[in-house]
């Protein structure tokens, strides 16, 4: 991986052509000190405020600013586009990766005999280049491909290497978070529940625990869970549980949850944990702008999730399980691609979405047979549904 010290120096050349107006630390907002920042990019064509954080400041900082170039570089794609129908470039013999299987929303604008733009990504499991639709790569989509935002797969890094790492690993993050909120919402006794167990705090490692002792200074709860992906690399969520939040109708239980994927489990630990922290900053943010008010949820599958966390469960040792101990990005990314073949996977598309005038390689990966339902209801997925077959 990459010196921060270097990515740091990199992304303060470019802020001014992003644009980035802010760079504001927003750390001081909580007192539980984990270091997050906010990016503002008000040109956007989409989300304007990126969050980051890290273990220290600058790596917060950096990753705030990294959120932004990421999101700004998926507008556009700067490699070559073709206008066809799926079937045209299929009968021209040319690999084109099948729209249907990526579980399209029922609202699509897609149609196998519709003229839609088509930009070349390459394969990583094959090894060799494929055409995908350009909606599938930027974001938010031009043609109605997709009719909700969708940053998944999306991300920069200080090398092609690093962003795919990172971007893979996301996408086996969110397919892991779906199907488990997938089955809290319609699975039924019965249903074939996707694994997971709640962790033992005491029997994280020592980096991950210094982040619970800062939650229980503050008074909050800390729930782990991990969610055991039947690809093999470790996903943890993180739920920290605030019983005394300040709302519209005075103090409230509210919840601030995190995801974190890694090679190394030790390391999905703490990424899911910084994450909440990042996810209670954003929210005391949004509600300082909003006059310091939180208006209470009624939704059904808030009310069951909340539930669930507040029960008691029996707590099990943390597992390195599928932890791969190394240092050397190609070795992760195969480890992640192995796991993805493992589950029947033959796909996973990488698209250069990076912008010449950042310098910032930026990546979309697309894992075509993994779950979206997280970042889109309509968007379901076999790996979800088969839990109620």
């Amino acid at each position: 991986m990459c010196p921060v010290d270097e990515i740091h120096s990199l992304v303060e050349r470019i802020i001014d052509r992003v644009p980035i107006t802010r760079v504001a630390d927003i750390t001081p907002l909580d007192s539980s000190d984990v270091p997050v920042f906010a990016a503002i990019s008000p040109l956007a064509r989409d989300l304007t405020t990126h969050l980051g954080k890290g273990l220290d400041k600058r790596s917060a900082r950096v990753s705030a600013i990294m959120e932004a170039v990421e999101r700004v570089s998926a507008e556009q794609t700067s490699r070559p586009c073709r206008r066809a129908t799926h079937e045209e470039l299929r009968c021209a013999g040319v690999n084109v990766a099948d729209p249907l299987c990526f579980d399209l929303s029922p609202r699509t604008t897609y149609r196998a005999n519709s003229h839609f733009e088509w930009v070349e990504g390459w394969d990583l499991i094959a090894a060799r280049p494929v055409w995908i639709l350009a909606d599938l790569a930027r974001s938010p989509a031009q043609e109605g491909v997709l009719d909700q935002v969708d940053t998944n797969g999306l991300a920069a890094g200080a090398t092609y290497g690093e962003a795919i790492r990172h971007a893979l690993l996301e996408v086996v993050e969110r397919d892991a978070v779906s199907q488990h909120q997938f089955f809290e919402l319609y699975g039924e006794e019965g249903s074939i529940e996707p694994q997971k167990f709640r962790i033992d705090p005491n029997s994280i490692p020592e980096s991950a625990k210094i982040l619970v002792e800062r939650a229980v200074q503050m008074e909050l709860e800390v729930v782990l869970e991990d969610l055991c992906s039947d690809i093999g690399v470790p996903v943890i969520a993180c739920t920290l549980i605030d019983y005394g939040f300040p709302s519209v109708q005075g103090p409230t239980i509210h919840m601030f949850a995190g995801w974190g994927a890694d090679p190394v489990a030790e390391v999905a630990v703490g990424r899911a944990m910084t994450e909440a922290f990042q996810s209670r900053a954003g929210v005391i943010q949004g509600a300082r702008d909003s006059f310091n008010s939180v208006p209470p949820t009624a939704r059904p599958f808030t009310a069951s999730v909340r539930r669930r966390i507040l029960e008691a469960a029996p707590l099990g040792h943390f597992s390195v399980n599928g932890s791969l101990e190394t240092g050397e990005i190609g070795e992760e990314v195969d480890h992640v691609l192995d796991g993805l073949r493992s589950v029947g996977i033959d796909q996973a598309i990488v698209i250069d979405m990076g912008r010449a005038d950042l310098c910032v390689p930026v990546v979309r990966v697309r894992v075509p047979g993994l779950s979206a339902f997280v970042m889109d209801r309509r968007r379901l997925g076999w790996r979800c549904a088969r839990h109620l077959l």
